[in-house]
């Protein structure tokens, strides 16, 4: 009797292993592939981009500075092109933070402005650096908004966090153009 109920359990564990077998066979056949880790045909099997820093041509205090930053750091958290800091890099990304504008959104009872709207517009260049071809070429517009406070140092604060905000979908926006292609 206990050697029936052995052969059993034998059996049992068995048909568990051969179904589970079964399931991933049909798993690995069935076209599935992890979307992040696919690169646009555009790309040319690039695997390394420089980021240059952005060259900035407005008035507003290190912003090129924080666009580039952001994307590098967009770029480094996807993790699907390693950043390279020199021209052994198989792409290049070239930008110019040509525009950087407030725009009043929000006013008072008194017709001040209460509330700006911070609009961002860069120039954005990816090229092959083994071709020489320019992958794309385009403006990208961002933006976000801030209120005024009664203190000046808030207001400035408000400001710095939008600019940032800016910087990050800018960023985002990027890396959706570059790794996957619109």
């Amino acid at each position: 009797m206990k050697l029936h109920a052995i052969s059993k359990s034998i059996i049992g564990s068995r048909a568990l292993k051969f179904m589970l077998i079964i399931f991933l066979l049909v798993i690995s056949g069935c076209g599935y592939t992890l979307e992040g880790t696919k690169r646009p045909e555009n790309l040319e099997g690039a695997r390394t981009i420089n980021i240059s820093v952005f060259r900035d041509e407005t008035n507003e205090p290190n912003l090129g500075f924080l666009m580039t930053q952001t994307t590098r750091n967009k770029f480094l958290n996807d993790g699907r092109l390693q950043i390279f800091s020199s021209s052994a890099a198989d792409i290049v990304l070239d930008a110019v933070v040509r525009e950087y504008r407030l725009d009043p959104i929000g006013f008072t009872k008194s017709d001040q402005a209460k509330r700006y709207r911070v609009v961002i517009k860069t120039g954005v260049r990816l090229r092959n650096l083994k071709t020489g071809r320019v992958i794309f070429n385009q403006e990208i517009d961002t933006d976000s908004e801030f209120d005024i406070e009664s203190s000046v140092t808030s207001s400035a604060s408000n400001r710095e966090q939008t600019n940032a905000k800016a910087a990050e979908f800018f960023a985002t926006e990027l890396i959706s153009l570059v790794l996957e292609g619109f």
